[in-house]
Formats: C-alpha cells, structure tokens, sequence
C-alpha cells in the first residue's frame, strides 16, 4: 500500500471575485446563490483559511466556472513560476 501524502493547493480568490462582480453579484448575493455562509466567504476572499473542496464545488456552480481554473497545486505553482523566471531573464 503507498502512503497518502496530503495535497498542498490554494484557491484563486481573485478569479472567484472576478467571476461574481462580471455577473453584477455582491458577495451576499454569491453566498445566498451557493449556499454558503457569508463568513466562510469572507474566510476566503481575505485568505484566513481554505474552503472545503464541497464548499468550493458550490461556489463554482454557483459561477458557472470549473473547479480546475480556480484550485493550483502550490507543486505545480511553483513550477509555473521557475518557467516564467526563466523566460524573463
């Protein structure tokens, strides 16, 4: 059996921002829609602590966006960020 190593990913708050204010929502509007609690709402956008994958699921739907344009592997983030390194030198 291969151990289970925790994931290490964060959420893209900004492009859940985004994605509200282009639909003309408040983010009350976006926790009624989602079914989510205003304060866990509020948790993310200031980046106290990370959703649920459930929680996020429902934010998205609630979007219309997929869960992949807003979750990155903090692995895969800083990969991403030694090519851009490299291409701007």
């Amino acid at each position: 059996m291969t151990p289970q190593r925790a994931l290490d990913w964060s959420v893209d708050a900004a492009a859940i921002d985004r994605a509200r204010i282009l639909r003309g929502w408040t983010r009350r509007d976006l926790a009624r829609e989602a079914h989510v609690d205003e304060g866990t709402l509020c948790d993310l956008f200031v980046g106290r602590r990370r959703p649920t994958f459930g929680t996020l699921r429902a934010i998205c739907r609630s979007l219309d966006l997929l869960l992949e344009h807003v979750i990155a592997s903090k692995a895969s983030a800083t990969k991403r960020d030694k090519r851009v390194t490299v291409r701007l030198k």
